[in-house]
């Protein structure tokens, strides 16, 4: 095997990174590497010297987004991690492991409030968009649909946003107990759930299940009470394919659930 400057091959790499503003741990990971190969296209990153610098970055591979105070944190933590590993200093590396530790736990705080809807909890647009999504494009096979509450703005209307409020929690809470599903809030009272594991039927008995049970149950709040229900539209989609034209096709469907549903209010008046 050829002998490497691992230094040199770091310097080149955060060369690249120091600019940034935000960056992650995949980002230096990749660029490493490439640097890497172009240094030995034959070099085996197995090498313990390699090795001992990923396990230590491994720690933080889950984290998404940086601000650059972090960013910075992470440049640091890099170049002490090379002294480390060229000096074979144990203690410093378990030390910079801590260290990273605390920043991912820091990190993922920041990560929650980018992709975690502030009042249900559920995830929102953006994490659609980042990660479900690649370019406009899905990212595999699945299933999609989107969920949308009957008349909210009567309830709105009527009873005040606090009470739309308490509906959306509800709603959420609801769509979440569905297994190997991800729900998002899409917006207002429009809801997403993305599944790879489940079909498209299944989806849809689960929903059924949710109505009916809303169908038999009254919401209390303060001296009012009050029924809801959702409509919802599903489609299977493929890796690959445009978000916007599924999404166009489900939102048609959610929207044909809705006519009929008016449809059969006012035959039964």
């Amino acid at each position: 095997m050829n002998k490497v400057d691992l230094k040199v091959v770091t310097g080149d790499t955060l060369k690249e990174l120091i600019s940034l503003d935000v960056v992650t741990p995949q980002m230096y990971e990749s660029l490493f590497k490439s640097k890497l190969r172009v240094y030995d296209e034959s070099y085996e990153i197995s090498d313990l010297s390699v090795d001992c610098m990923l396990q230590n970055l491994e720690t933080i591979s889950k984290i998404q987004n940086e601000t650059q105070k972090s960013a910075k944190e992470v440049h640091s933590n890099i170049n002490l991690a090379q002294n480390a590993i060229e000096k074979h200093d144990i203690k410093a590396l378990e030390k910079i492991k801590n260290h990273m530790k605390t920043l991912q736990e820091k990190i993922s705080k920041l990560e929650n409030e980018v992709y975690i809807d502030a009042l249900t909890k559920v995830y929102n647009r953006k994490w659609l968009f980042d990660k479900a999504l690649d370019d406009g494009k899905f990212k595999s096979d699945g299933v999609l649909v989107f969920i949308d509450l009957d008349k909210f703005k009567e309830v709105n209307d009527n009873y005040g946003h606090l009470a739309g409020d308490k509906v959306l929690v509800l709603i959420a809470n609801m769509l979440v107990k569905i297994s190997d599903v991800n729900v998002a809030r899409f917006g207002g009272d429009e809801f997403v759930i993305l599944s790879e594991h489940l079909k498209e039927d299944q989806i849809q008995d689960d929903l059924d299940k949710i109505n009916k049970n809303f169908e038999t149950k009254s919401l209390k709040f303060k001296n009012s009470t009050f029924k809801i229900s959702i409509s919802y539209g599903s489609h299977p989609f493929k890796k690959g394919e445009n978000f916007k034209e599924i999404a166009q096709m489900v939102d048609e469907k959610m929207y044909e659930q809705k006519e009929q549903k008016k449809m059969l209010t006012e035959e039964a008046i």
